[in-house]
């Protein structure tokens, strides 16, 4: 009697789901161990090496030509190990964090561990604990609603500080935007880009001559995706597709909008804006991402300093008309205006927001 052939884990999915006589089977979610092998062959041996193993592995073909392209095009050699002095014979290796990893399906965890300067704002005041819990989404064919327009209010009207994650940026308006907020009202903004996305970036600053002199508090840095590592020690690094705006820590818009001319005008898009608590979980992972991020090269970080402190009010206690529209812009909600009868901070709470916006300054250096 002939041996049956082994099958991999997504063919005799495949096989049971096609056939009417087969009973559904209980999900399973655990690791496939002939997916990992055969990654880790594409890593190693390229695509000959890659259908070998899933030859061996009974597996189907799970990757698609534009996955398989990415994954030899972002393979990364290991480390060379130092060689030892005076021609003495190596050591027993030690263990690393790599060589740990590599022989499990997981990704590499990120090494990096979180400043302690970030750990400042947790001292300080979080202003979204103070905003009722709401959640709102807007689509690309909401005429009224334009998401772009919505991204660009937000940025427009942030008064304090302004964090971005972003996988592509190359809108020059949505740029100028964020120039004048740092540059002309003081607002810090701290843009995290996906580190396949630099190169165009710097293309988009090239193009309009932005230097570092006109990055006054802006900081650029990148960060990538989860890291994978095959066995061997060849590593690629995945994407940033994660895209949030979080404005003066009150509110977040995230979504499937890129910052390009195309999504702002032919791409269909999501956007969904959060307040409340909400903020705090995109908060903790801006936080996660900005411990593993780098600096991006030409673009300095900027050197940052307390802001001054708020001018004092109308002894009427309303705003004056000239003072109306810059409320109006600054609002740290950009859905709403400023109501025209706000009054102002008493002195004590002056003092508090000042201090609570300098440790956001300090967080971020």
């Amino acid at each position: 009697m002939s041996r049956s052939r082994h099958l991999g884990k997504i063919r005799k999915r495949l096989e049971d789901v096609k056939s009417q006589w087969v009973r559904p089977a209980r999900a399973d979610f655990s690791d496939n161990e002939s997916a990992r092998l055969a990654t880790d062959a594409l890593l190693d041996g390229g695509p000959e090496a890659y259908w070998r193993a899933l030859s061996q592995e009974g597996e189907v073909d799970f990757l698609s030509s534009v996955e398989a392209q990415y994954i030899q095009a972002q393979a990364r050699e290991p480390p060379c190990p130092p060689e030892p002095l005076g021609g003495a014979e190596p050591g027993p290796k030690a263990l690393d964090s790599s060589s740990l990893q590599s022989g499990t399906y997981f990704p590499v965890a990120s090494e990096g561990s979180e400043p302690a300067v970030l750990h400042s704002w947790a001292s300080a005041e979080k202003p979204y604990l103070k905003e009722k819990s709401s959640a709102t989404v807007y689509f690309q064919t909401d005429k009224h609603n334009n998401i772009r327009d919505l991204v660009r209010r937000c940025i427009t009207r942030t008064s304090q500080v302004l964090v971005i994650l972003m996988d592509v940026f190359t809108d020059v308006e949505i740029f100028c935007d964020i120039l004048e907020a740092a540059n002309k009202r003081g607002v810090f903004v701290c843009v995290l880009l996906d580190q396949g996305g630099v190169k165009l970036f710097q293309e988009m600053c090239d193009k309009v001559q932005i230097s570092d002199s006109h990055l006054k508090n802006i900081s650029i840095r990148s960060v990538e995706g989860e890291v994978y590592c095959a066995k061997s020690g060849r590593k690629f690094a995945g994407q940033i597709q994660e895209k949030f705006i979080i404005s003066d820590w009150r509110l977040v818009l995230s979504g499937s909008y890129s910052f390009t001319w195309l999504c702002g005008h032919v791409h269909r898009n999501i956007l969904s804006k959060f307040t409340g608590q909400a903020v705090e979980l995109f908060d903790e992972e801006f936080r996660h991402l900005y411990a593993s991020s780098k600096p991006v090269m030409g673009l300095r970080s900027p050197r940052l300093v307390a802001p001054a402190p708020p001018r004092a009010a109308p002894a009427n206690g309303r705003l004056s008309s000239s003072s109306g529209p810059a409320s109006d812009r600054t609002s740290s909600n950009p859905f709403s205006g400023c109501s025209a009868g706000s009054h102002p901070l008493p002195e004590s709470k002056q003092n508090k927001q000042t201090k609570n916006n300098a440790l956001v300054l300090v967080a971020f250096s």
